[in-house]
């Protein structure tokens, strides 16, 4: 008999022990074990039978294809269904078969195979990879290699891969179950399985112009992949999904490994915490890193990765916004993805993303959306008054009488950048001084909230003419002073445009969102709007 462990725990009837006697140890669970009688094993087949069970026809199916009439497109040409070909869709969720067009031309460039570049080799049962030079020989120009869901067993045949394709530049081995690895760098020597010889390789130079590599649901841990990275040291991305990453002590990065990587993908690894990857900081290219589909709660102090610009961080256990300001320790941080964490829902997606633009500085692209021309002042300025109100709610105070070094302090531990924004924008909420009585306080309060603006009209009837000022709350909406501007200035509303600056040096800002109040653009005393229908030129 055979003993086996079988991928799926729940198919087999034991754990290698039957009737007390213990023939063999499974460690995927207690029904992950079977006895099979060898005639009933399949054992694999060679990766050139794997190849010609894939692309090639036998003479029955090439004259049948010949006899058969031919399907056109639109434009009359010939084309083919391959049922093993598909892809999933991301809206329908259903598998949708791919038409290829000019089938007849694949199959004679697949025929030719020393001119062939890319292949794949998906569930074929493939155990072996042929004797020494041979596959190096058939496909000697192959540069992306696809062996996702087959038998290979050992790391020696992955290096014997590297020293027959010298031009690999991707290789995919997702679900291959692979014996524990040695240290690459100590390896020296591989055995070929099919003639059981010894023959030198050195695996730092089997993979010298590799750039993809493709490590998903194969039971790795960081051990292995600390012992496998000097093999693969110059990749440029390295995906490790769907592995059994829960040993971080073990992960180890050696100097001048990895310093051509810009992209890491560890998706459902079971990362609970973000420092397990700080091996992984010094990377000088590291440019995209993905964490989604983990159990991460927060992110916590880290230092390096001064080079990632993109960070997707889906799926997660992130109930705390906080964890956005712990974001902004990514000095370089320009795309951020968050969606699907438990804070979307708690806070609302604009929250979220209002707080994450406010959190980062450079940030550019928030869930895939683009920032707008004034996304960044209106978001720092959102933080800036709800980090104020949250305040306010907890201590139970009104704005107008607060402890503002009991803010401040409050600020320093939950909101560190709010400093910052005050001395940007103002104070939101200014605390009125020197008042004894209450209804000094009230007048006082009155007059605080009363905001003078000097009114210039761009165009219309009154170009030219004296300024007009007025007064108005601060509570008052964008979408109220358009509709004074158009009575005022003789403009019809839906083509009046406001242009807004608090100094004669500042920049004009655009006051676009009819909603909005004083408060949310930081409009303030004095300030001064230009009426206009069509935004102004750079030169005015």
């Amino acid at each position: 008999y055979f003993g086996v462990e079988w991928d799926d725990p729940t198919i087999g009837k034991h754990d290698g022990s039957v009737e007390g006697f213990r023939y063999f140890e499974t460690s995927n669970g207690p029904t992950s074990g079977s006895l099979i009688k060898p005639e009933k094993a399949n054992l694999g087949i060679n990766i050139f039978e794997g190849i010609l069970l894939k692309y090639f026809k036998t003479p029955e199916e090439q004259t049948k294809h010949d006899e058969k009439d031919q399907k056109l497109d639109q434009y009359g040409r010939p084309f083919e269904i391959d049922e093993n070909a598909y892809f999933e869709t991301i809206r329908k969720k259903h598998k949708k078969m791919v038409q290829f067009v000019g089938f007849d031309k694949i199959w004679k460039q697949i025929n030719n195979l020393k001119e062939i570049r890319a292949i794949s080799l998906f569930n074929l049962k493939i155990s072996d990879l042929g004797p020494e030079d041979a596959l190096g020989m058939v496909l000697p120009k192959l540069s992306i290699l696809s062996l996702e869901q087959n038998l290979l067993y050992s790391w020696d045949q992955i290096y014997f891969i590297g020293k027959e394709l010298p031009w690999l530049d991707s290789l995919q081995l997702t679900g291959n179950n692979l014996e524990k690895p040695k240290n690459a760098a100590e390896v020296t020597q591989i055995t070929v399985p099919l003639t059981k010889n010894t023959i030198d390789v050195n695996p730092r130079e089997a993979f010298r112009n590799l750039k993809t590599l493709i490590l998903i649901n194969m039971k790795l841990t960081w051990e292995d992949i600390s012992n496998i990275i000097p093999a693969f040291a110059n990749i440029e991305e390295l995906v490790l999904c769907k592995n059994h990453l829960y040993d971080a002590e073990n992960l180890k990065i050696g100097e001048g490994d990895l310093q051509k990587l810009l992209f890491l993908n560890v998706e459902e690894t079971g990362l609970k915490n973000f420092a397990d990857l700080q091996p992984f900081s010094p990377l000088p290219k590291l440019d995209r890193l993905v964490i989604s589909k983990n159990e991460l709660q927060k992110l916590g102090q880290f230092t390096g990765f001064n080079s990632v610009t993109q960070l997707s961080a889906e799926n997660n256990l992130f109930e705390d916004p906080f964890v956005l300001h712990e974001m902004s320790q990514f000095a370089s941080l320009r795309s951020l993805r968050i969606l699907h964490n438990p804070f979307i829902q708690k806070f609302g997606i604009a929250h979220i993303r209002l707080r994450a633009i406010a959190e980062n500085k450079l940030i550019q692209i928030v869930n895939g959306t683009q920032l707008g021309r004034y996304d960044r002042k209106d978001s720092e300025i959102y933080y800036l008054r709800s980090t104020f109100e949250e305040y306010f709610k907890i201590v139970n105070r009104p704005h107008y009488d607060y402890d503002f070094e009991d803010l401040m302090k409050y600020c320093d531990t939950n909101h560190p950048r709010i400093k910052e924004l005050i001395q940007k924008y103002g104070n939101p909420y200014e605390l009125i001084k020197d008042q004894d009585n209450s209804q000094q306080k009230s007048q006082s309060t009155q007059k605080q909230s009363v905001v003078n603006l000097k009114f210039i009209a761009g165009s219309g009837p009154l170009v030219g003419k004296d300024p007009i000022k007025k007064k108005f709350p601060e509570s008052t909406t964008i979408g109220w002073l358009k509709n004074f501007s158009s009575k005022t200035f003789k403009i019809p509303q839906s083509k009046v445009v406001l242009l807004y600056h608090t100094e004669p040096k500042d920049p004009f800002i655009e006051l676009e969102e009819d909603m909005k109040d004083f408060l949310f653009y930081g409009i303030r005393n004095n300030g001064e709007i230009v009426v206009d229908e069509s935004v102004l030129v750079k030169d005015k």
